[in-house]
């Protein structure tokens, strides 16, 4: 079985589809690996062992060392969620108690609520949602109980940034507070104060915090898994989007699901991600929905090339459409001055950018070093891509084929509202 067999064979177990015992009975011993490895690269190996193990799957069936080897990631994603929950209950605890509120976003609002088990949804770190005027103060409170900030000049990236670099606690957990929910860069707007002003108040291990409203959240995943889209990360913004809808089917309030992402400007991504999200795990959407939110310039293209996309699974093709991006910026500009603003827009952003990409405060004259270590990284990224077109590089080409596609569909997602 190829990639995309084995891709769409997990979608179709993921989507709780009927799946003959002799489709299982026909896999060898390296496709049963590649769908743990594709159940890994997409961050659903979890859920793959939790629905093996309640018997969606003839275990006789299964090779030997299967079953263990999902089982050591289930424990080891379990033990990570837990050390996760455990310190975001501290964090939001003492937030609470210096009267600062607070919004817990994506896996620490989901893991539990939608999935039971907080060990099947997998998390890297933890975000949340404070008001702008209370990001310094909620940073020196995480400083104050042991975190850890590598960013010196942090309080100083407020506005080049909708979250604060990451702070890490002694243990490794990594903390990200956000005042908005989407990047300043985007030409999204999104109504933060309506987001606090609709927000519901949850319980959890005896702490009281808030989470999005059921709208605002199904809206926050469908425009933060447009870039995950776009880097081809994993499932999870699928999964979640299915299971919102499949928990709450006759709670969602779908009109304003449309008006409000026609509002933010979002409608195109919501549309897109919904789509993908009934295409790849069944989410029950429903089509009178569909029609009515469909954006007046949308082509089946974009949903093919996106489609292509989540079965390629090939992070390596967003560096190859960003590098082809900024070759055909370079192109166009008939004008030689703007050809260079352009390379020099590229390679020496602002201060305040390399401080959030490296330690350095955006003042020390040490960020000139850094300049040199970013010229020299891409001219190493762009000889390689250049070297290896011109010899004619199969495996680069098709990433050029495919980055293009979805150059594309990112332009498409990100320009403005046409109806």
């Amino acid at each position: 079985m190829g990639k995309k067999d084995v891709t769409q064979l997990l979608c179709d177990f993921l989507a709780n589809k009927k799946i003959s015992e002799v489709r299982w009975r026909k896999m060898s011993p390296a496709d049963w690996a590649r769908l743990v490895e594709r159940a890994l690269r997409y961050k659903v190996s979890a859920l793959l062992y939790q629905g093996m193990k309640a018997g969606s799957i003839p275990l006789d069936c299964v090779p030997d060392g299967i079953m263990h080897s999902l089982q050591g990631v289930y424990r080891s994603q379990a033990t990570q969620n837990s050390t996760l929950f455990f310190d975001a209950s501290r964090v939001l605890k003492t937030f609470i108690d210096h009267q600062l509120p607070v919004i817990a976003l994506k896996g620490l609002a989901l893991a539990k609520s939608l999935y039971g088990d907080i060990a099947l949804r997998t998390m890297t770190d933890m975000d949340l949602l404070v008001k702008e005027e209370d990001l310094v103060k909620a940073g020196r409170i995480l400083l104050a109980i042991g975190y850890d900030q590598a960013f010196p000049a942090w309080e100083k990236t407020l506005k080049s940034h909708h979250h604060l670099p990451p702070f890490t606690s002694k243990n490794g957990t990594v903390l990200e507070l956000h005042w908005n929910i989407i990047s300043l860069h985007s030409n999204l707007a999104v109504d933060v104060g309506g987001l606090w002003d609709r927000s519901c108040l949850v319980e959890e291990n005896g702490v009281v915090f808030r989470v999005l409203s059921l709208e605002d959240l199904l809206l926050h995943i469908c425009v933060h898994g447009c870039h995950h889209l776009l880097t081809a990360i994993d499932l999870i913004p699928f999964c979640d989007l299915t299971k919102i809808i499949e928990k709450n089917a006759d709670n969602i309030d779908w009109e304003k699901i449309i008006d409000r992402s026609i509002l933010w400007g979002g409608q195109k991504g919501v549309y897109l991600m919904l789509l993908l999200a009934r295409e790849l795990l069944g989410a029950e959407v429903p089509d009178k929905i569909l029609v009515e939110i469909k954006p007046r310039d949308y082509q089946p293209e974009f949903f093919n090339a996106a489609l292509e996309q989540v079965f390629a699974a090939t992070p390596g093709a967003r560096f190859i459409r960003n590098g082809m991006g900024t070759l055909l910026k370079v192109k166009k500009n008939k004008a030689v001055w703007g050809k260079v603003t352009v390379i020099l827009n590229v390679v020496f952003p602002t201060r305040e950018y390399m401080a959030r990409i490296y330690p350095i405060s955006p003042s020390s004259p040490k960020v000139y070093l850094y300049y040199f270590i970013r010229l020299g990284r891409l001219s190493m990224f762009y000889t390689k891509m250049i070297f290896n077109l011109l010899r004619g590089d199969k495996t680069v080409m098709n990433d050029v084929r495919h980055g293009t596609r979805m150059g594309s569909v990112a332009n498409w997602l990100f320009s403005p509202h046409q109806g």
